[in-house]
């Protein structure tokens, strides 16, 4: 498999974070205003917009700091195609849902941008063999998430929700993990 450019890495990983920037401005707005309506942001809720532009510059500056680690070291050079698309999944699979389920995934959003994204990558590198197991827990964890976001829409299950936070969390750092193998 051809090594991506650094370059290149770095126009990835900056679209991660610019994703998962706007993913936070959604999330953040939602909390100090109660609506992710720019127009409430802005207009009703202006006393507000310097901790949403807080919230969005620290996952802005965090995703920078560690874009740039993840772009230099050598051990996630053969991961990093794998890492990346486990990483986007992730993030639609949490961007969608934060459109549709604002107030249910607003937490889970929060923890996963404030360290669970970091941590899931700082481990892909560990065991990079091709294994079986690595392939269930990146395939079966996105396919976990997804039903546990899902899951947010049926009333039945929202007594729930500590638990989806916990199977979210997990599935989310298995899945970056899983995705940290070589071709």
């Amino acid at each position: 498999m051809n090594k991506l450019e650094r370059s290149h890495k770095v126009l990835l990983f900056l679209a991660s974070v610019i994703v998962k920037s706007f993913l936070m401005s959604i999330v953040s707005s939602y909390v100090f205003c109660g609506s992710i309506s720019p127009y409430v942001l802005f207009f009703h809720c202006i006393n507000n917009v310097p901790f949403v532009g807080g919230s969005i510059a620290a996952v802005a500056i965090s995703g920078a700091i560690f874009g740039y680690y993840i772009t230099k070291l050598r051990s996630f050079d053969s991961i990093f195609p794998n890492l990346m698309m486990g990483d986007f999944m992730v993030t639609a699979m949490y961007f969608g849902a934060s459109f549709s389920a604002t107030s249910f995934i607003v937490s889970k959003v929060m923890f996963w941008l404030f360290g669970v994204w970091i941590l899931g990558m700082l481990l892909a590198p560990f065991n990079k063999d091709r294994t079986i197991l690595k392939k269930v827990t990146e395939y079966g964890s996105l396919v976990a998430l997804g039903a546990l976001l899902t899951a947010h829409f049926i009333p039945y299950f929202e007594e729930f929700q500590s638990s989806y936070t916990v199977g979210m969390m997990v599935t989310s750092i298995l899945s970056l993990f899983g995705a940290g193998r070589d071709k």
